[in-house]
């Protein structure tokens, strides 16, 4: 393929998608038609399921290219902030020099006036620069999984076994649901008060949680771990999984029951479940707040990080992304009630 390649970007369907991701080793969960079905229910985008084409016609590589409204503005993004989506970007026989100006013209063609890009590849960061994108490095936590369970839970931080330890004393009960009916209304509820005692609005629907269930737990790609103590449901949480990669993609608690530390147990029990799910490496997606970092890296975990980068197309991009890191939960208030 010639280094100077120029690629061109257009919509293509499921099959020649499905077929384009089963002829490679490339791409994780968040490449997965299914998974933009996800997104497209559970935040109101509409994702365009790009390919990327070379001068002969040749189909070359994937885009999953998220793109949304805001006010005036049109945001387009590989993954987009605020979709529960990690990293995507583009995959193929292709380089990411290669990538950016088509992507460029397809954003000239779509008047867009934002662009947001997700990579794990820190060896990108250059390109990203060198086309316009101003680029972060945000944290995600690793834990390669051992086939042996006492190594796994040695490698568990003492206090991280001591509760484990207390959750199990205390008789808090792990179970996995089998319908989505089992499960959605209670974790629901328990996201809603997660994020009231906050002063936000819960990130997730019922609306992306049954889209999830429906798209991925068919295929075996998906386990819900809820905890129960008393007769009553006091955590949940969410672990998706493609090929030998598990993902934390949420979890939920009842403060009041803090003290028999169901979260804990949750994760441990997902941890021994793993290896029979054929998991490798666990992507515990996230660790930018320090909180949260802490209690995942008491499981072994080990930082990795991954690029960030964004472009502002247009002066009223510039100004609005000033504005939305200011005042960005009113504003999400304010879309909702609109």
């Amino acid at each position: 393929m010639s280094k100077d390649m120029n690629l061109k970007l257009q919509p293509i369907e499921r099959e020649i998608w499905q077929d384009f991701l089963k002829g490679t080793t490339q791409g994780s969960l968040f490449h997965r038609w299914e998974w933009q079905d996800v997104i497209e229910a559970g935040f109101g985008v509409r994702v365009n399921r790009l390919g990327l084409f070379d001068q002969d016609g040749v189909l070359r590589g994937l885009l999953p290219l998220m793109e949304r409204k805001m006010s005036l503005l049109k945001l387009a993004g590989s993954s987009l902030s605020g979709t529960a989506t990690p990293h995507s970007g583009p995959l193929g026989s292709i380089t990411l020099a290669e990538v950016l100006p088509a992507l460029e013209e397809y954003a000239k063609e779509k008047h867009l006036d934002y662009l947001e890009i997700r990579l794990q590849d820190l060896q990108e960061r250059d390109v990203l620069e060198q086309n316009g994108y101003t680029v972060e490095e945000l944290l995600t936590l690793d834990l390669h999984i051992p086939k042996d369970q006492e190594a796994l839970w040695n490698g568990l931080e003492v206090r991280c076994r001591n509760a484990v330890r207390k959750a199990e004393k205390s008789g808090v009960e792990v179970f996995e649901p089998k319908t989505l009916e089992e499960w959605l209304e209670p974790y629901y509820e328990l996201s809603c008060g997660v994020y009231l005692r906050q002063e936000k609005e819960p990130p997730f629907t019922k609306e992306y949680f049954t889209a999830l269930w429906q798209n991925l737990y068919p295929s075996g790609d998906l386990l819900v771990l809820l905890a129960r103590y008393e007769g009553k449901i006091i955590a949940g949480q969410i672990f998706p999984q493609d090929r030998n990669v598990g993902y934390y993609l949420d979890g939920v608690s009842d403060r009041e029951y803090n003290k028999v530390a169901p979260n804990n147990l949750l994760q441990w029990e997902y941890l021994k479940r793993a290896d029979g799910l054929g998991i490798q490496l666990y992507d515990m997606v996230g660790a930018n707040i320090p909180s949260i970092a802490k209690f995942k890296k008491s499981f072994g975990s080990t930082e990795r990080s991954y690029l960030y980068g964004y472009r502002n197309r247009s002066l009223a991009a510039r100004i609005g992304r000033t504005v939305y890191a200011k005042r960005g939960q009113t504003i999400k208030k304010f879309l909702k009630r609109s």
